[in-house]
């Protein structure tokens, strides 16, 4: 038996023949505590490493301000009629309308500064599906005609950039529950590699 705390000789007297602790209550309640603040400490640890909500964009992108301007999604995640990702724009992407200064945003010029530096707007994605799933941008929004708002809610109508996934709440069964209404295959090789 490995015992992971040293106990000096004089507790040598409260292990009784099969290696088990026979001593008092009050060394099993400091016991307890202390496995108790332990777990504690794992547990906050835990939650704090897998928070998405932390994650700050580089630029304070204005969904709805862009909708405003006559713009669609596509005007900016290019690859989403086209491909598997709908990708991030690049700086190219943003550069066709911000060239020159437009409107209030404080973070607006900071894309020329981008440019001016020679480096790609560093946006964060946020919205990954698991590496086993496979899942086509093209097929949805071409093929089946889905809203982007369907998996990604109301971007149209967002003010401030995407911090946390917004796909968190697709599951298998919810696919699945889609792909039964829309009369699609449920096939685990349709959507799993």
């Amino acid at each position: 038996m490995v015992y992971f705390l040293y106990l000096p000789s004089s507790y040598e007297n409260q292990f009784n023949r099969s290696g088990r602790y026979k001593g008092n209550r009050e060394m099993r309640s400091w016991y307890f505590i202390l496995f108790v603040i332990v777990a504690g400490g794992v547990i906050c640890a835990v939650s704090l490493i897998g928070s998405k909500d932390s994650t700050t964009q580089p630029i304070q992108f204005n969904h709805k301000r862009h909708i405003e301007e006559g713009m669609n999604c596509v005007d900016c995640h290019k690859q989403v009629e086209k491909g598997i990702h709908a990708t991030i724009p690049n700086l190219k992407q943003c550069l066709l309308c911000h060239s020159d200064p437009q409107g209030s945003n404080k973070d607006e010029p900071k894309i020329r500064e981008y440019a001016q530096r020679g480096e790609e707007i560093p946006w964060i994605q946020v919205n990954r599906l698991p590496g086993h799933v496979y899942f086509s941008h093209r097929v949805h929004i071409v093929m089946a005609k889905m809203d982007c708002s369907e998996c990604h809610g109301d971007m149209k109508g967002r003010t401030n950039p995407v911090t946390s996934s917004q796909i968190g709440h697709l599951s298998m069964d919810k696919c699945m529950e889609c792909h039964k209404q829309y009369n699609v295959s449920n096939d685990c090789l349709r959507c799993h590699k």
